[in-house]
């Protein structure tokens, strides 16, 4: 039976700012899941803005290139590979993640399982590749532009101590209507979107730096800790030390 790709490289990159990706046109497909800053990047003559939780998808034989400086710090996860069967050379060029943090974890293990053996590391791609396109399908579907700048402006304060209230006095909505809102576009309510997204922030933050599991707490605005350690047990079935740990080798390519 042919296998359905051929794996080549993976790694991390990041960069502290003042950086332009490079021109040049690859022999092989990239994915590129991004972590953290804007990557300003044109596939020919279409520009794209990176972001966040963004998928990025270069094909081969296309010119790609920088078209504008970042100046903040800039990292994201990348792999090379060739798609040998149909079906892994249809990702959008440009899509958001919408739940980030599997694709996160599986980036994590692709690159820990890649200095092992070709095969698992061809495993370890495929099952990420499947889940970015169940991730990228999903962030097709329309969204309402009020629950995504809701959605956006809570995300940028998950470390302070916002609350529903809070929230829906700063957008002059009823606590109750702004809630049920956010139900209907996301499937949750909003106090608990508050509480998922501090968990996958958390989870990204284990994942990706140093930080100590009480720095990570407060950072993802738990001021009480032990009810990080709570929450996050219940959400995840283990504790974050055992969350971190459970992947731990990284290649990194730091400029």
């Amino acid at each position: 039976m042919q296998k359905p790709l051929q794996y080549y490289l993976c790694g991390k990159f990041i960069t502290e700012g003042n950086w332009t990706h490079m021109k040049r046109i690859m022999p092989v497909h990239e994915i590129i899941l991004m972590l953290e800053g804007e990557m300003y990047i044109a596939e020919e003559d279409r520009h794209y803005v990176v972001r966040a939780n963004d998928l990025l998808f270069l094909r081969a034989g296309h010119t790609h290139y920088g078209y504008q400086m970042s100046d903040a710090p800039v990292s994201f996860y990348w792999a090379h590979y060739e798609p040998l069967t149909e079906g892994f050379d249809r990702y959008p060029t440009h899509a958001t993640i919408p739940v980030p943090s599997t694709a996160n974890q599986l980036f994590k293990q692709l690159l820990h399982v890649s200095s092992f053996s070709p095969e698992e590391a061809e495993a370890a791609l495929l099952l990420l590749l499947k889940e970015l396109e169940r991730n990228a399908e999903a962030g097709y579907r329309p969204h309402n532009a009020v629950v995504d700048h809701i959605c956006k402006w809570v995300d940028i304060h998950l470390h302070t101590d916002i609350t529903v209230s809070k929230i829906a006095e700063h957008f002059s909505f009823n606590k109750d209507y702004i809630s049920k809102m956010v139900k209907r576009e996301k499937g949750i309510g909003l106090k608990t979107y508050i509480l998922t997204e501090r968990i996958n922030r958390a989870k990204q933050l284990l994942l990706n730096t140093n930080a100590s599991v009480k720095e990570i707490a407060g950072q993802c605005g738990f001021s009480d800790y032990k009810l990080f350690l709570r929450m996050f047990k219940q959400y995840e079935g283990n504790t974050p030390t055992e969350y971190r740990n459970n992947l731990y080798s990284t290649q990194l390519n730091r400029l």
